[in-house]
This record gives structure tokens, sequence and C-alpha cells, in this order.
């Protein structure tokens, strides 16, 4: 199958645990409410963009375990093409263990498992598939080098490439100037850029930088400031949906997938925002990862419209 959006990235199972408070090193702390659930944020983007209505590949690889199958599963229930997911034996799926505290913040272990065995000759394996899309996803939950030789591929072939800089950290020229769409959070934002993010204009700035290393455009998630929006003809900003936040697991890779989704749609820079930004926060007002994020109909229902944010 051709799709409109190839997700490259990681696939884990998490396991969540509500807490009052995180534990010291040595110390147990008292959790209740645990659940597991799939995510990853490449299986969270996939799902998201899926379910959402856009037509999804995913690359990526899994053990050959429970935690694979219930994996595959669970992406192929919303659509999403996993014909070229490899599963790798001998080798655990990958593993998110995640804290959510009263608030709905979060804090995460990741063990990759798999997710290491997403090489660059795995990835130059599906060039075709990378070829035939409207737009790549990809994120740090895989080895850079894999990331740099998918923005390659996309490059060659001018595929828009959205990277979400998670987990943050420095990243090269070479690969920042073959990214289309930036979408990091006020922290990773920071990191990426080396710089501290307070406000609007410390993000504004942050973003400028990054344009001036040839990012396309750059949507800084501020969470309660809203969304800030830099390209270089441009910079507007889109305000924050008013919700009560459960959890905020997945927020960030619901926001990606919603805004694939539009701008492989043809959705103007704006109105993708806008849509994004509505899913994200509908998604922090459900417990998990997947399992929390809104349909088509909920966001429309949220956004005042019968747009299909397609």
């Amino acid at each position: 199958m051709s799709a409109d959006v190839v997700v490259v990235g990681s696939l884990n199972v998490d396991m969540v645990v509500n807490v009052k408070e995180r534990p010291e090193w040595g110390e147990t702390v008292l959790g209740h409410g645990f659940f597991t659930g799939n995510g990853g944020k490449g299986g969270n983007q996939a799902y998201a963009a899926a379910k959402l209505g856009a037509l999804v590949a995913m690359l990526g690889c899994v053990g050959d375990d429970l935690f694979g199958k219930q994996l595959l599963e669970g992406l192929n229930e919303v659509g999403v093409d996993t014909s070229n997911i490899e599963k790798i034996s001998g080798v655990s799926s990958g593993v998110a263990v995640i804290s959510v505290n009263a608030e709905g913040e979060n804090s995460i272990v990741v063990s990759p498992g798999a997710n290491d065995h997403v090489t660059p000759d795995y990835v130059s394996k599906y060039e075709e598939v990378i070829r035939k899309a409207k737009l790549v996803m990809i994120q740090l939950e895989i080895p850079l080098e894999t990331v740099i030789e998918v923005a390659n591929i996309a490059h060659t072939y001018n595929v828009p490439v959205m990277l979400d800089p998670a987990p943050a950290r420095k990243l090269p020229d070479e690969l920042l100037k073959k990214v289309t769409y930036l979408v990091p959070n006020e922290s990773e934002l920071g990191v990426v850029a080396d710089t501290k993010i307070t406000d609007v204009e410390s993000a504004k700035k942050a973003s400028s930088w990054l344009l001036d290393r040839g990012v396309g455009t750059v949507f800084a998630k501020l969470g309660g400031k809203g969304v800030v929006v830099s390209r270089e003809e441009d910079t507007f900003a889109i305000n924050p949906q008013s919700v009560v936040a459960v959890d905020t697991t997945a927020a960030g890779d619901a926001f990606a997938g919603a805004l694939a989704t539009a701008l492989a749609g043809g959705k103007s820079l704006q109105e993708a925002t806008e849509f994004a930004n509505a899913v994200g926060a509908l998604t922090v007002t459900k417990k998990g990862a997947q399992a929390s994020m809104p349909t088509l109909e909920e966001t429309n229902k949220l956004l005042g419209t019968g747009d299909n944010g397609q």
C-alpha cells in the first residue's frame, strides 16, 4: 500500500502507574491504577494520524514476543500499514515505564530493545516507501544515524520531513537543514537551540536560530502559552485550548500525528496547527498514550467545525 504519511520510529509498550510523587534513589513509594498500553513516539504518531483518517505506513522493529504482537495489533486496528515492521528474534520489544502524578505530569524511563535495530541498513531497504510519501515523520527514540539517513532519503526525493526532537539532544546542521517541520515542546526547543526558553519571545528567538540553520518551519509547543509557529516569511501564534489535564502522556505525539495528517491533506499552516492543537488538547483529558487520542469527530466538535482536518 502506498501511504501519504510514513512514520519511521519507535514502538514501545507503556507500563503506567499513578503516583503522588516520584521516588528518590533508594526510596519506595506506593502507586495505584497500574495499566499497560501501546506507545513509543513513532507508534503513537502513526496511530494518531491513522485514527484521524490519514493513510499511514510504519517503519520500525519489535521483538518476537507478546509485546511485539500487541504493538502490531494495536496499529492494525486503526489501519496503519505494518507490513514493513520487522520482528527481531532474541530481543525484547521496547518498553517504557511511566509514572504520572495527580497533576497529569509524567516521567518516563525507556528501554529501547528492538528499537535499536532500526538502523540505516534497515531503512534503506524501504527507500521506495519513503519516496512515495507525502510526508515522513521521525523522532529521536531510534539511533541518530538512522534519523539522518531517513532525512537524506526524503530530501533526495523532495519529500517533506517532520522531526519531533524527543528525547531532546543537540542536532547536527546536516540534519536540521533537511527538516521541513520541527515540532519541539518548550524544554526540547531549549536543548536543540542551546538556550533557555522562558516565554514566547525566547521561543521566537530560538526558532529563528533554527531557521538560520535550515529548518523550514518550527512549531514551538509552549503548553499553556499555546503554539508559536515560525518560518522565514512570518511568525504566528495559536492560543491554547482550555481543557482539564488528566495525563499529558503522548499529547505531543498526538499533535505531531494530527499536524502531519492535515499538512499531507493540503491544509494551510494555520489550519493544520489549529487542528493539531485541538487534538493535543483532547489527548491530555484521558489516561494513556494511544488510548487517549481523539477521533476526528471529537476534534471537530472541539473546533466547532465539520471539517475533516485533511
